[in-house]
């Protein structure tokens, strides 16, 4: 467990974390404690908290589960090959460190477009609002 600290960095800034400022901001809390001895020896000094850079390139896979690879290779217009294909690649991949990664690469090999598969839905897979037309055709049945 980390635990809460001050690092000094100068007579007018300490570095914290985020659970230690919202913390010393809470009456009678070890923290608060701490921070006001803190300020006792420098007055003026002001919490300052460490931001991480977050890469903006960095790709994520979050979605493409196995489940959600086979769905995609049953809609491709040789689907049953795909599958098989898909299939043995996880046999395959099963000795490996990491299978899901085998897979994922051979995935993205096959199917060197899928980012821009993915996109077409972000940007046009807007939902609609619905119109008079679509709520006439749903029926709800209700128990309540």
């Amino acid at each position: 467990m980390k635990k809460n600290a001050i690092i000094y960095i100068d007579d007018t800034h300490a570095q914290v974390t985020k659970a230690f400022e919202k913390q010393a901001r809470i009456f009678g809390t070890p923290e608060y404690r701490e921070w006001r001895a803190y300020r006792q020896d420098f007055p003026s000094a002001q919490m300052v908290t460490k931001t991480i850079k977050k890469n903006t390139s960095k790709r994520t896979y979050k979605n493409l589960t196995y489940a959600n690879m086979e769905r995609f290779l049953n809609m491709q217009p040789n689907g049953k090959a795909l599958i098989k294909e898909f299939n043995d690649q996880k046999e395959t991949a099963a000795i490996q460190q990491n299978p899901y990664r085998a897979v994922l690469a051979w995935f993205l090999a096959k199917f060197p477009k899928y980012d821009e598969y993915k996109a077409f839905f972000a940007d046009n897979g807007e939902a609609a609002e619905p119109t008079a037309e679509d709520a006439d055709n749903l029926k709800v049945v209700s128990n309540f």
